[in-house]
Formats: structure tokens, sequence, C-alpha cells
């Protein structure tokens, strides 16, 4: 076990010294290997990264990556968002309450945090801003409701962790559905009271406004159900229902006139980009895990936490503390990726649940994307206020992150919550 913390330490170090993810893994194992057993045993390494990569599973990330660009680049997003807004803008902060359903609507097709940020903060804070919303306020809104598309199904993080962990995906993906929601709920009422006071309205929606917000969001929508859908009706697997939805989303970009050339060259180029960053880094990790396998030190740390006999759920404070702290510095995707060799089979050991767990976590990690002073939505809300200074931010944001906090406790108490 000695051995693995060593071989942790030089991972974390390459880390620091700003070596790529991916190849301070993959360097790491490289080092251990050849010093526990020769050329030999570092042959052992073309084997791993192949059975890691041939995963059929995987097919899933690069296909709803894609869905995910082309809804970006087409502007179906940015659709979403005026609909929405049509809707809820009647309310006291019906702005800032819209923008949260519409990040938690696009998390639904994005599953990732920092791509919701980019394309409802685009437009949701030049709005807000135009109808007197403070900086602090429209700024928060955004980078608060962003995290939500790593919970609400599909998420690209609970793709990740059911691949390492080899737990089913559409059993996450049907856990994270009630927690999303009471997230989203809880976020909109957080909203609704920062900005109470202002009086801050939209003009009444009339009946030819609420047609046209209905034809505005009903792509998104259908795309959704068509996804998700399939998956809970047992139609399709969740790699089959990901291919659904990138091809529904070439569909609707066609019908409605938005998929020039120039467009879809630049949506599959972002996923290829993306699609091989996560792949080489889900590699690397798979050959780390490999690498502590041989060291034998995640069971003897399991070991070791059995026999101390204190209470599971002190250990599973400590395990959370520990991620909040990572996803100050790490983001979420390396952070599973590094992690789970190492805690899940003490995790299983206490008895918590795999499923329940990767909910709590992502819970956990959402945070970790609005946390200085690597929280990436962070910098892509500002850049979209580029006036608005990163503290402004930082405050607005602050109140809804305190929404996942309470909920990540909810879920403590109540694991049905997730795994109904």
């Amino acid at each position: 076990m000695f051995l693995g913390f060593i071989f942790l330490g030089v991972l974390l170090l390459l880390i620091l010294l700003g070596v790529p993810v991916a190849f301070s893994l993959a360097g790491t194992t490289l080092l251990g290997l050849f010093y526990m057993g020769g050329w030999g045993a570092v042959a052992a390494m073309s084997n791993t990264a192949w059975s890691t990569t041939s995963e059929f599973v995987l097919t899933a990330i690069p296909l709803f990556i894609l869905m995910s660009e082309i809804i970006g680049a087409t502007g179906i997003g940015r659709d979403l968002f005026i609909a929405v807004e049509r809707f809820l803008g009647r309310i006291s902060g019906g702005q800032a309450v819209a923008t949260v359903v519409a990040c938690a609507i696009f998390g639904a097709v994005s599953g990732t945090a920092v791509g919701v940020a980019a394309v409802i903060g685009g437009v949701a804070i030049p709005e807000m801003l135009s109808r007197g919303y403070s900086r602090r306020i429209a700024t928060g809104a955004v980078a608060g409701g962003s995290p939500l598309g790593m919970i609400i199904p599909p998420s690209l993080p609970l793709i990740i962790y059911g691949v390492v962990t080899e737990t089913p995906i559409a059993d996450l993906f049907l856990a994270g559905i009630v927690p999303g929601v009471i997230i989203t709920v809880l976020c909109c009422v957080c909203v609704s009271f920062m900005v109470r006071r202002s009086d801050i309205r939209s003009d009444p929606m009339d009946t030819a406004s609420a047609f046209e917000s209905i034809k505005l969001s009903m792509p998104v929508v259908l795309l959704i159900v068509l996804v998700i859908g399939s998956i809970y009706a047992g139609i399709a697997t969740p790699t089959e229902a990901a291919a659904v939805g990138a091809v529904g989303a070439f569909v609707i970009a066609g019908i409605q006139g938005r998929l020039t050339w120039q467009r879809i060259v630049s949506s599959l180029y972002a996923s290829a980009r993306i699609s091989a960053m996560l792949l080489f880094v889900l590699v690397g990790a798979m050959l780390f895990g490999y690498l502590l396998g041989i060291t034998r030190m995640p069971q003897e740390l399991t070991a070791l936490v059995v026999e101390l006999e204190v209470s599971r759920w002190l250990v599973f404070a400590l395990i959370m503390l520990a991620f909040f702290i990572l996803g100050m510095f790490l983001e979420v995707t390396s952070i599973i990726l590094i992690t789970m060799p190492v805690i899940f089979p003490t995790v299983v050991a206490l008895h918590f649940d795999p499923v329940w767990f990767a909910i709590v976590l992502m819970a956990n990690m959402s945070l970790a994307v609005v946390t200085p002073p690597v929280g990436l939505c962070l910098y892509v809300v500002k850049s979209c206020a580029p006036e608005t200074s990163l503290r402004d931010v930082i405050l607005g944001t602050a109140p809804l992150m305190m929404m996942y906090v309470l909920v990540l406790i909810a879920l403590c108490f109540f694991p049905g919550l997730a795994i109904y």
C-alpha cells in the first residue's frame, strides 16, 4: 500500500507541475510498471488501453457531445431560453427563474456544465442586464444553474462514473432525475427571493406569444423525450439513445434551415476534440487503476478502513470533504477517473449503494465547476459579461450553491430520492 501512495504522490506532483492529466496518469503508470517489473510489465499497458477504449458504452460519449454541439452551434439552445423566458417572465424575477429552468432543460441534452454556461449565458445575461437585473444576480443565475447538466441525464460525468465502476448507466440516469428536479426548483425559489424586492417584470404574454414559445421549445423537449424516454422504455441502450439524440439534433437543425456546412464542420471538430480529450484521460485513468491494483493499495486501504470500526458516515463525510477540496483544483472528469479506483472499493465495502453514491458525488462535484481557482463555469460566465468582476460572479452563485448542499444532505437522510 505504501508503494501505491508513492505513485499517487508522483501523479499529483505531475499535475501540479502542469502536465496534462492524461499524460500524468499514463506517465506515472509507465514509471511504476517499469520500476516493479521492467519492460515486460510495461507491455501490459497496451492490453489495458485496448480493453478500455473497446467498451461499446463509450460510444455514447462522442454522440452526446455531438448532439450538444449541434444544438449549441445552430442556436436551438438560444431559442430554448427565449421560450422559457416568455412563459416565466411575467412573474417577479422571471428572467432569472427562466435562466435556471433553461439551464436544467439544456443540461438534459448537453450533459456538461460548461456547455450550458456558454450557451445560456450568452443570451440570458445580456437580456437580464437590459431589464435592470444586477450583474451579481444575472451571472449567478447562469453559473448556479449550469451544473444541473451534471445531474440531470444524460450526464457525461455519470457515464464516466458508470464505465469506471461498472455501474449500469441507465440506473444512474434514472437516479438523477428526482434530485435534479428538486435542485432546479430550489434554485428557482432562491433566485426569486434574490430579486423579490426589485419588482422586475416582463410584459404579460399573450396567446400569440404562448404559441410561439411552444414552437421554440418543442424541438429540445422532443429531443429529451426521445433520448431519455427510449432508455427508460427499454427501447434503446444509452449508446443507442445517444445516437438517436445526435441524429435528432441534425434533423431538427436541418428542418429549421440552420444546418450550414460551416456549422457541421465546427460541430464535428469540437466533438472530436472534446471526445479525444475525455478518452485520453479515461485510458490514462484505467492504466493508473491497473497500477494501483498491482500494488493492492485499494484493497488494503479498504481493509484498513473497515478494521478501524468507525462510523461509515464519518468515512463518507471525509470522502466528500476530500472531493470538495479536489474540486477546487481539478475538473470533474479528472477527479472521477483518478479517485474511483482508490475510493470505490471502500464505498462498496461500507455498503453504500453505488447508484446513490454517484448522485451524491455529482451534487458535490457541482460545486467544483463554480469553485475557485479552477471553477470553469465561473470564467465562462464572466466571459459572457466582461465588465462583471469575478468576485460578483462568485457572490451571485453562492446562494444557489447552498441549494446543492441542501439536496446533498437530503440525499443522505432520504436515499430513496435517488434510488427509489
